[in-house]
């Protein structure tokens, strides 16, 4: 089965709901809370072990692959560097973050009757509020160093073109090494990881503006449509034609 949906991108999230479909082995520099509203989804870790779930939780980084067969649900994709990402990779066991029993098991709290609003945003604050606590939701991240906090912010406008750690780490006055460590202590991703997914997310946002995947690809910085293309099944598990084709993007 193909995912077929929509999906809504909003500061620090990416929010799908809809046909789930399969991704094969891939990982992305995003949190990943997966919930089926029918159905389970078959989730496989980086060694081939699998486990049955109506839902999960996926940490950044880690490479996973999925299959849902013919269920619907919600897909929520946090930024890491977020309050909300943090709060939620931060429920699976960080000794085996890499093991697919420990995606579930950080879900385990979560109603097996939940209802998932037809609102996608309302959705994922009905998830999320389960997850970590009503208050959760007006938290405010004070666990990122200023620095990291800058270099993050300047990524955006830099997109269309090269994204340099020495660039970047030169605007806020610190060493590519020292920021490149504080980067992958404060985000939990490296500085290219977190960039990649940035491009993508920034692609995105031209397909749902118009534009097409040529475009798309251009204006988030991928020399082409096929480097656009590699980086899309490296981050998604799936062709960016396929979501272009079947995934309304609201």
């Amino acid at each position: 089965m193909t995912w077929s949906g929509k999906a809504v991108i909003e500061p620090g999230r990416l929010i799908y709901g809809g046909r789930l479909g399969a991704a094969h082995g891939h990982s992305h520099a995003a949190v990943q809370i997966a919930v089926a509203s029918d159905g389970q989804v078959l989730f496989t870790d980086a060694t081939g072990s699998s486990v049955h779930s109506r839902s999960a939780i996926i940490p950044s980084g880690v490479l996973h692959a999925v299959d849902a067969g013919s269920a619907t649900g919600l897909m929520i994709y946090l930024d890491a560097t977020s309050t909300h990402g943090r709060r939620a990779e931060a429920l699976v066991d960080p000794s085996v973050r890499t093991d697919v029993s420990a995606w579930r098991a950080a879900t385990l709290d979560l109603p097996e009757n939940l209802a998932l609003p037809v609102d996608l945003s309302t959705a994922a604050d009905a998830v999320i509020a389960q997850l970590l606590g009503r208050e959760a939701i007006a938290i405010v991240d004070v666990h990122t160093h200023p620095a990291v906090a800058a270099a993050i912010s300047l990524i955006p406008d830099l997109l269309s073109g090269p994204v340099r750690l020495t660039d970047v780490a030169s605007a806020v006055h610190l060493s590519a090494d020292r920021l490149g460590r504080m980067f992958a202590r404060d985000v939990g991703l490296s500085f290219p990881a977190y960039v990649r997914w940035a491009r993508l997310i920034h692609a995105m946002q031209v397909a749902r503006n118009g534009g097409t995947i040529t475009d798309a690809a251009h204006a988030a910085g991928f020399s082409d449509s096929s480097h656009a293309n590699r980086a899309f099944h490296e981050m998604f598990g799936v062709a960016p034609v396929d979501i272009h084709r079947s995934v309304r993007l609201v």
